[in-house]
């Protein structure tokens, strides 16, 4: 009973950091900073635009997409590895305000078909705003859980997701899902948080920050997406996320400056995060 409501407080925590981005239009990094220790709301100065970028989007992809789309919530580029083709049908999973969605929908062209699923209503309002500003007409979004996908068997040709597998309760059984809906020979192609050093026990204790982008070990993941029955698992890319965009935030330095004991187990782990570009096939 225990882990239930634990894992339903993690959901809902979740839910409603993401309504608020959703309705608020802030970055993770610029309102609750993705690795918070408390529930500030200042702002750490980082726009959403010098988030994406340096985590891998260009300048060119981003003045593209409609200006409500980018919230400077995710770890990677995904799309810019996804090596999509014309025709393809592409599930983002937590595809949030649409960015991955927009990026993708040229690439698959008139003939493919992106969908989104997200389980925040308040973003799937946003995304589909943004679509139809944005004249996507091959891009539709739908309400759901990753854990249990609105998407037939079999009918995917390329997964992607961005910074949301390791949100999460259960992310062997979002594995198992995305391998039934993969087409066989199907891809997979996620972007999220890994780390060298286990994550502090002041953060794993915070649901602020559980519910925001705590990373995995390395290691780990890659057995997970093993263990779902995918096959050549590889990580194709590393990029190392800024450790100011974590030791900057209001939140986290009211924290250290009530608890300076704490501040070089937590620069320690800032440094350790990397954002790496995963792939795996179904067979």
């Amino acid at each position: 009973m225990k882990v239930r409501n634990a894992e339903a407080s993690h959901r809902r925590a979740v839910r409603d950091r993401y309504a608020r981005a959703a309705t608020e239009g802030d970055s993770c990094c610029s309102s609750t900073s993705c690795c918070d220790v408390t529930s500030s709301r200042s702002h750490s100065g980082h726009s959403a635009d010098v988030i994406s970028e340096a985590l891998g989007y260009s300048a060119d992809e981003l003045a593209a997409l409609p200006d409500e789309a980018n919230l400077g919530l995710g770890c990677g580029n995904p799309t810019a590895i996804a090596s999509l083709a014309a025709g393809d049908v592409v599930l983002d999973l937590g595809s949030g305000s649409g960015i991955d969605c927009f990026l993708a929908s040229p690439q698959v062209g008139p003939e493919g078909k992106v969908i989104g699923v997200d389980m925040t209503a308040e973003m799937l309002s946003r995304a589909r705003r943004n679509a139809e500003v944005g004249g996507y007409s091959n891009v539709e979004f739908r309400l759901g859980e990753i854990e249990a996908l609105p998407v037939t068997d079999g009918t995917v040709d390329v997964i992607i997701s961005n910074c949301v597998l390791n949100l999460s309760t259960d992310k062997p059984k979002v594995l198992t899902e995305a391998f039934r809906v993969l087409k066989s020979g199907g891809r997979l192609v996620v972007s999220d948080m890994v780390s060298d050093l286990p994550v502090p026990e002041v953060m794993g204790r915070s649901l602020d920050a559980v519910a925001a982008c705590l990373p995995t070990f390395r290691d780990l993941y890659l057995q997970e997406f093993r263990d779902a029955g995918f096959e050549s698992v590889r990580i194709t890319d590393e990029r190392s996320y800024p450790s100011s965009f974590i030791l900057e935030d209001p939140g986290v330095q009211v924290y250290v400056a009530e608890r300076p004991e704490h501040l070089k187990e937590l620069t320690a782990f800032a440094g350790s995060i990397y954002g790496a570009h995963f792939e795996a096939r179904k067979p």
